[in-house]
């Protein structure tokens, strides 16, 4: 079909605006990346190394002598002397594997590489960030397909209940701050007298839902008071007044996690020795492979499940 003056004219004119706006585009060097995060460096210590294995083991053992509690004791004419005795097992506990790889036509490299891209550097972020995550569901809740848990829903884990308070409810938002400060030391204390009130077992770490993280913020200890309840219950709660020092942490794995789809606190000891998993084998890039014009470039991690070595420096509390 044979297109008039009139007609060419303007689509010459469209096509020419089109260019104009092109140019007058001013494209941002910044990418909008995802906004998301993971918290496990912050509340999970790691042991890194060993390479992809089956699993992790560690001892354990327990003490007893022959006899009571009294029967320790030795005198001059006593001839039967106690026997002290150790009973050691294994724990054990899996591996996991991370695998994912990323692919692109040579073509496809070659135009972003002229537009000062590189189409490596995005997906490298993507699986790097696809590993984090993944990490850190295996280190909060576990995965329901094999039957694993994590920080906030390991079964083995003694749980409270929170305390009614005055308002009528166990929720934190309608308790005031000496209610708050009972549930947190009452989770702490009873935590500490089943270790023998060691030291080593004071607690260090809780974590709580962000909402209620949000209320020990915003809310005063009083109407006439200037400090957030926050700052009262780190002043005055059980660990601190033992010398040891508590940090309060928000945390989105802890929302509906305990009975009856209640908010949970974690109340633990943060410590290598006491609760820890392993990163057997972190994020790798393995070899490239070329295939018809294309680019594949496999990537590997592996971790297990977090271990409790100590699972009795472990509380929960549910209801908050």
């Amino acid at each position: 079909m044979n297109r008039t003056p009139s007609l060419r004219r303007r689509l010459a004119a469209n096509d020419a605006y089109t260019f104009l706006m092109k140019e007058l585009e001013k494209v941002d060097d910044v990418i909008l990346e995802p906004l998301t995060a993971t918290e496990w460096p912050r509340d999970m210590p790691v042991i890194t190394g060993g390479g992809l294995i089956e699993s992790v083991a560690s001892i354990d053992v327990t003490y007893a002598s022959t006899g009571g509690e009294d029967d320790n004791l030795f005198f001059d004419m006593a001839n039967d002397i106690p026997v002290i005795q150790a009973d050691m097992s294994k724990s054990v506990a899996r591996t996991f594997n991370f695998a994912e790889y990323m692919a692109f036509s040579v073509v496809e490299r070659e135009k972003m590489m002229g537009i000062g891209r590189d189409p490596e550097t995005f997906l490298n972020k993507g699986i790097r960030l696809h590993c984090d995550k993944l990490i850190d569901r295996n280190v909060y809740k576990g995965f329901s397909k094999v039957s694993s848990t994590g920080l906030v829903n390991n079964p083995v884990v003694t749980r409270l209940s929170s305390a009614i308070g005055a308002g009528g409810t166990t929720n934190w938002a309608d308790k005031t701050a000496d209610e708050i400060l009972e549930d947190i030391n009452k989770t702490i204390s009873t935590l500490w007298k089943e270790n023998d009130c060691s030291s080593d077992a004071l607690p260090n770490h809780i974590l709580i839902p962000v909402e209620q993280f949000g209320l020990l913020v915003t809310h005063k200890v009083s109407d006439d008071s200037e400090r957030s309840i926050l700052t009262y219950v780190l002043e005055n709660n059980l660990t601190t007044q033992q010398g040891g020092q508590l940090i309060i942490s928000p945390c989105k794995w802890c929302t509906r996690a305990g009975s009856g789809n209640t908010d949970r606190m974690v109340v633990y000891c943060n410590r290598i020795d006491r609760i820890c998993f392993n990163l057997t084998q972190p994020l790798r890039r393995m070899e490239t492979e070329y295939a018809e014009m294309r680019i594949k470039i496999p990537y590997i991690a592996q971790f297990s499940e977090v271990r409790f070595l100590y699972p009795s420096t472990v509380r929960y509390m549910d209801g908050i």
